[in-house]
């Protein structure tokens, strides 16, 4: 069981992650959503590394992790629960994690 203090910054990682999808418009998301699952097709694990010079330039801040999270939650796919270091500079190198295509997606996709 998680502490209260958990709960507390997942609520607030959920409410940020909603704000942001509200501010995308639905084909921005859409866009997104499709070239991570076509990259995912082709990769056996993938990260945001992978595929984030084929991102629009206009993408507004933090709709990359919102649409990957909604992809997650929807068990589209999932986290190997494996990291590597990011390569945007923004990030400064900091750990983002690596995913892969569930089989029920990758079943649907073939």
């Amino acid at each position: 069981m998680g502490t209260v203090h958990e709960f507390r910054v997942q609520r607030g990682a959920n409410d940020l992650l909603a704000r942001i999808r509200a501010a995308a418009n639905r084909e921005q998301l859409a866009l997104v959503q499709a070239l991570i699952l076509d990259h995912g097709l082709s990769a056996d694990e993938f990260s945001a590394n992978d595929f984030r010079d084929r991102l629009p330039a206009d993408l507004p801040h933090g709709l990359l992790g919102a649409a990957v999270r909604g992809l997650a939650a929807s068990r589209a796919i999932t986290n190997t629960g494996r990291t590597v270091p990011s390569t945007s500079p923004d990030t400064h190198g900091h750990r983002i994690a690596v995913y892969r295509l569930t089989a029920a997606q990758a079943e649907t996709a073939a």
